[in-house]
Order: structure tokens, then sequence, then C-alpha cells
């Protein structure tokens, strides 16, 4: 046996690398380096704002800066290079290979007469022990063609679907972020009015809890006060912290620094709100106009290929083949020659699969009808339970700003009465707090109304902006959504195609 020192090599550090392939865990060394670099990288993506914020510059500001908007992008990149790839796919097999071939001693052999059945008298060979060859091959299946037609197809389809889940990450960045604006507009109001009162407020339960260990007024009147001081600290409190989140929310969405103090350029009271809305038309849009329903249809064609892809499975496949070959054996007649041959192949047991893919692939299909049939159901509930939503936000705030104006005036007759010397200031702090929670609520039935209103344009399915605009100039991005706000506002919808009813 010959030992082969460069093939003993070769599998000593295959051996070795395959010893070496267990990972290592990370260090914590290495999580708070990662840690770090990605907070580095966060705060290097923070942009200062310019000016008070509009709506319409928040909205456009979150779709820019917003991580899951940029993924959305970076997928409908990806689908459209793979369909590149699928067409590429569907050209003729041209490859070209090279080698070396060598012996330690010639392939000598005898030959046997085919007739006489006598062997010659000597060993020969026709083939040096050391030569070269090298090839290059042309085929094309026309089986293999059709396939990859189709799967091309299908990714063409798969790349519009991208577009459509864009279509809906956009959606849903507006509505959050118009939701959050309007709240933290209310609690850009809201809250340098409530933190002092708050002080106050508990300053007075304490000085009536010492006063209750004195025994200087009616224990019954001072629980009662205590309660209800309690009662309205806790409610005040916890708007207080809804109010700080939708700060924090705002903050991150349209991509500032948390505790960056925001100028707002519109309150929930400033904006007009419209009342007017036609279910049924609405109902139309959305099932014309939602991702969901699109991304059905698109994936009912994608399965439709299927069909036509194991329907072709079951013809014959036909091939060319065609090479160019050269061999470097000077015992040949012709070192070059051409090769050119065409081949049909067929699987038989095509004819018992064949059938049952294509039922499989046909039921498929009828799945996909019943699903978005499913779908639009579930789509008409969300859109009616939208605009129901919106007509009680509408309600909620009337009565809100009725029960604002009230405490307004409830407001007025206490400082008067304090002024008078009848109300203790204790009692003039509770009715401050009162009031003070009226004037939330009313904010927060405004906020609630215009986040109604986004909601229903978002279960209809209507675009602020179109899933390819360049969401990286903001000026332009801001003009956009200004002017699409201007239109929800006006109740102005899109008009749909007419289609003419099949005889």
């Amino acid at each position: 046996m010959i030992f082969n020192r460069p093939a003993f090599a070769a599998l000593a550090l295959l051996a070795l690398a395959a010893c070496s392939m267990r990972p290592e865990p990370l260090t914590p060394e290495d999580n708070v380096a990662r840690a770090k670099a990605d907070r580095d990288t966060i705060a290097q993506n923070y942009t200062a704002l310019e000016g008070p914020l509009t709506l319409a510059g928040a909205i456009a500001r979150a779709l820019k800066y917003n991580y899951d908007s940029q993924l959305s992008q970076a997928e409908i990149a990806l689908q459209e290079k793979q369909l590149d790839l699928a067409m590429a796919q569907m050209l003729p097999r041209l490859a070209t290979s090279a080698g070396y071939n060598w012996r330690n001693i010639p392939n000598a052999a005898k030959s046997v007469d085919v007739i006489t059945g006598q062997r010659t008298p000597g060993w020969s060979y026709s083939e040096e022990p050391e030569h070269g060859i090298a090839d290059i091959t042309f085929s094309w299946n026309v089986l293999d063609l059709g396939v990859s037609y189709f799967q091309a197809k299908q990714q063409g389809w798969r790349a519009l679907i991208a577009v459509e889940r864009r279509r809906k990450v956009i959606d849903n960045i507006v509505k959050n972020t118009a939701q959050a604006y309007w709240r933290a507009s209310a609690a850009a109001i809201t809250l340098p009015k409530l933190d002092p009162l708050l002080v106050e407020a508990r300053r007075s339960l304490v000085t009536s809890q010492k006063v209750g260990q004195q025994s200087l007024q009616s224990p019954l009147a001072l629980l009662d006060f205590q309660q209800n001081m309690l009662i309205v600290l806790a409610e005040l409190e916890k708007m207080r912290n809804d109010m700080t989140a939708s700060q924090i929310e705002l903050a991150t969405l349209v991509n500032v620094p948390q505790g960056t103090k925001i100028v707002f350029a519109s309150t929930p009271a400033d904006m007009n709100v419209n009342s007017k809305i036609d279910n049924h038309k609405l109902e139309d849009i959305g099932l014309a106009l939602r991702p969901e329903m699109r991304i059905e249809s698109y994936q009912q064609r994608i399965d439709r290929q299927d069909i036509y892809k194991e329907i072709l499975k079951m013809m014959p496949g036909v091939g060319v083949l065609g090479s160019l070959n050269y061999d470097s054996n000077d015992l040949l007649y012709k070192k070059t020659w051409g090769e050119l041959g065409v081949r049909a192949t067929f699987n038989l047991f095509n004819l018992v699969q064949g059938p049952r893919a294509i039922a499989v692939a046909e039921k498929s299909v009828e799945l996909d009808e019943q699903r978005r049939v499913a779908l639009a159901v579930a789509l008409l509930t969300q859109i009616n339970l939208s605009v129901q939503e919106y007509a009680n936000a509408i309600d909620g705030y009337r009565t809100a700003q009725e029960i604002d104006k009230i405490g307004q005036q409830m407001s007025r007759v206490a400082d008067n009465v304090t002024a008078a010397g009848v109300q203790t200031e204790a009692d003039r702090v509770r009715r401050q707090l009162t009031v003070l929670t009226t004037r939330v609520n009313r904010d927060k039935a405004m906020a609630r109304l215009h986040g109604s209103l986004t909601g229903v344009y978002s279960a209809v399915g209507i675009d602020l902006v179109p899933a390819g605009a360049d969401l990286n100039d903001l000026p332009t991005l801001t003009k956009q959504v200004e002017a699409a706000i201007g239109d929800w506002e006006a109740g102005r919808l899109p008009e749909l195609p007419t289609v003419t009813a099949a005889n």
C-alpha cells in the first residue's frame, strides 16, 4: 500500500475542523459589548425636532425612522431579488469543467477478437497515464423550463404580497402615531397643571389626617373628605401615568431621545371632526383595498400555479444536450470533438402520483377561496366596529364637553365661596381636582375621537401614503401626509373603478 501524505494531511485537517465546530457561548463581556454597540447605533440615528411638531410631521418621522418600516422595505427588495433569480433559472444550463488524470502505471489490457475468440499476444493501452480533460456542456429541458416559468410567476406574486405587507406596516404606524400624538398633545396641556395640584392635594390629605388625630372635626366628615380625595387622587395619578406613557411612546415613534420636550403645533380641540360616514361605501372600499384581502388573492394565484406545475410534471421531459470536449491524450485520433443529442424521459409512476398531486393543488385553491370569504366577513365586522367606535367617541366627547363646562362653572363658584370664607382650603383643593379630572376626561375623549377616526381609515385600508413612497425625503413626505390628513378630516374617500358585470 502506497502511503499518500497529502491525503492523510487533508483527513487530519478535516478531523480537527470537525472537533472545533462546537460553538462557544457568548461571554458576559460579549453581551455587554453588543448592547453598547446597539445603544450607540440607536443614539446615532436620533434626529432632533425642528420647531413645533404637527400630526403630519409626527407621522412622517415615524414612517421614515421606524425599524419595522425599514424591515418591510428590505423584505420587498429581497422578494424582488428572488424574482430576478427565478427568471434567471429559466435559462438553459451551460457548464464547463476541466480535470487532470494521473495513474502510476498505464491502464494496459489485452483484447479478444469477437469472431475468433483469440486474445492479442501482448498488452496495450489507449490512454496515457497522465493527461488533462476539459469540456463545455449545454443542456436544456422543456419540462424544467415549464416548471421554472410557473415558479417565476409565483415569485412575482410573492413580491406583490411583500408590498401589501408593507402597506399594513405603514397603516399600523400611522394609526399608532396618530393616537399617541393626540394623547401626548393632551398630556402636554394637562400635566403642568396636574403635578402642582397633586402635591397640594397630598398636603391637604396629610393635614386632614392630622386634624382627625386631634379630634378637631367630625370623624365621619373627615373620613368622607379623605375618601373622596383619595378616589380623585387615584384617578388623576392613573391619568398622569397614561399621559406620561403616551409621551414615551410618541418619542420612540418620532425618533427622539426619551425625555425630549416636544412642543405640539396642534391640540385635540384644534381639529375638525367629520361625523358623516357612509358604512356601505366603506365596506366596498375596505374589501377592495385592505392589504389582507389582496394578499389572499395573490396567494390563491400562487397556489393555482401549483396545479399547472403538477399537470406539466405528468408530461415527458424532452431535453437537448450538446457539448464540446477536449482531451490531451496523445493516443487519441482527435483530441477535440463535439456531441449533440436529444433525450426524452418519462416517469411512469407519475401516472399514479400526478392525479393525486393535482387534486391536492386544486383543494388548496378551494381552501384559499373559503379563507378569503371568511376574511372578508371578519373585515366587514372590523369596519363596522370601527365606525361604531367613532360614533361612540363623538358621543363620548360631547358628553365630556358638557361635563367639563359644568366643572368650569363649579370652579368659578367654588373660588367665590372660598373668597367669602365659606369653604375650607381642603374643600377647594378637592373641587379643583374634580374640575381638573373633567378637563382631562374631555381632552382624553377628544384624543380618543381623533384616534378612532384614524382607526376607521386603517380598518378600511385607505393609505395615508403609497407603499412605494419615498420615506427618506422627510419634507416631501410630510406634505403628502398633511394632504392625506386633510382628505380624511373632510371625509373624502377614494373612488373605486367601475367593473362591468360578466354575462
